[in-house]
């Protein structure tokens, strides 16, 4: 796939981050805690302290290149700026030059990924950003939330987190750049990660890890490294919080969660996990309060209302849909694909004058190079079949 399909396919991207508990993009809060505030986790040995167990850990070089890597570089990744993201996306992803295939499980740095020939959504962002920047590139991470789903009572949520890169030319254009992408409507929201922050996650998935194969101790070493990167990426601490919890640690865990939504006050995530940590313990007026605000959360969420205009679409129930989505774009007035599903909706109805008008504003609010074309091709041939229709009705 070239990087002109991946601009094409903008914010597109399989899940492939091994986080255990999921929830919106980080928001910015209070500053770092220190380690020494963390509670010990508690083992068979004794207590293990976060200071203790932090020795045990170390961040590899992620983004380092070998000889071999600047080589191929200097050799094949040359031209003008989109000449060289096109080249090195599709060269990396060719069998006939390196060939990295998608692999869920296969986390690492960028010289692994390059040598090995497989990669997870972050492992791929370690090697394209590295390569990219080496080729005068400005390559970014990019931390992609994908749209939440609901049970269909709408009673549970879980946000995606997935992670691909970012290129900004010099005359403006960006361009994404992923290993295996999916569609553009799956996606609720995106931000640039710093450096850290990705490296955070490189430490979240081998926590999260360790945690599966019942690895407490360097669960919890990892995890402490990852928020120790990322203190502000909230869904960081609510992995820990699960360590604490699985520890029998449940004061720990409750401190954990509250720290999540100090930086995301909307986390559904931390806030489903208090409700369960409460009625757990019997405090069941506490877990209702927390309940009730998921549930809050849930109905002032626009993608919630997206979702219930996508099933009220499937049984064919337009009005309905038609509703939500407008109930969408209520709450959220700069999503383009909520201009664009309406426009699709209206088209299904018989409706082309006002599917030409949401059209139109799904292309005002497009905001990435990929999206924007789609919804343009759309109006495009939206306009030239109307104006076909209207001169065969005509007199």
């Amino acid at each position: 796939m070239t990087a002109r399909r991946a601009a094409v396919n903008a914010l597109r991207a399989l899940p492939g981050l091994a986080v255990l508990l999921l929830c919106a993009c980080a928001h910015q809060g209070p500053g770092a805690l220190p380690l020494s505030k963390l509670p010990p986790i508690e083992m068979a040995s004794g207590p293990l302290a976060a200071e203790t167990a932090l020795t045990s850990v170390s961040t590899p070089a992620l983004l380092e290149l070998d000889d071999e890597m600047r080589a191929f570089v200097d050799r094949y990744v040359k031209g003008s700026q989109r000449q060289r993201l096109q080249t090195l996306h599709r060269s990396l992803r060719s069998s006939a030059f390196v060939g990295v295939d998608y692999d869920p499980s296969a986390d690492g740095t960028a010289a692994e990924v390059y040598h090995s020939g497989v990669a997870n959504c972050l492992s791929y962002a370690h090697l394209f950003v590295a390569m990219a920047r080496y080729a005068g590139l400005d390559a970014r991470y990019l931390s992609v939330s994908l749209r939440p789903e609901w049970t269909r009572r709408g009673d549970q949520v879980a946000l995606r987190k997935h992670v691909n890169v970012v290129v900004r030319l010099r005359n403006g254009e960006e361009y994404v750049v992923d290993i295996d992408p999916v569609s553009r409507e799956r996606v609720a929201s995106a931000r640039v990660l710093r450096d850290k922050e990705a490296f955070a996650l490189y430490h979240g998935n081998r926590a999260m890890e360790a945690l599966f194969l019942e690895d407490r101790a360097t669960a919890y070493a990892e995890a402490v490294q990852a928020v120790a990167l990322g203190g502000r990426i909230d869904y960081l601490w609510v992995n820990l919080g699960a360590i604490y919890r699985g520890a029998g640690q449940d004061a720990a865990a409750e401190a954990m969660y509250r720290r999540a939504l100090s930086l995301n006050p909307d986390s559904p995530t931390a806030m489903n996990n208090l409700a369960v940590l409460y009625e757990s313990r019997g405090e069941l007026e506490e877990s209702r309060r927390w309940e009730a605000r998921v549930r809050e959360r849930r109905n002032s969420n626009p993608f919630y209302h997206y979702y219930l205009g996508e099933l009220a679409e499937a049984e064919g129930k337009h009005e309905r849909a038609l509703s939500h989505y407008l109930d969408a774009i209520g709450l959220q007035a700069d999503e383009a694909e909520f201009y664009f599903r309406v426009a699709r909706l209206y088209l299904s109805m018989q409706r082309p004058l006002d599917s030409r008008s949401y059209a139109e504003k799904a292309v005002l609010h497009a905001r990435l190079v990929g999206e924007r074309k789609q919804y343009q091709q759309f109006l495009d041939q939206l306009i030239r079949e109307h104006l076909v229709t209207a001169q065969l009705g005509s007199p």
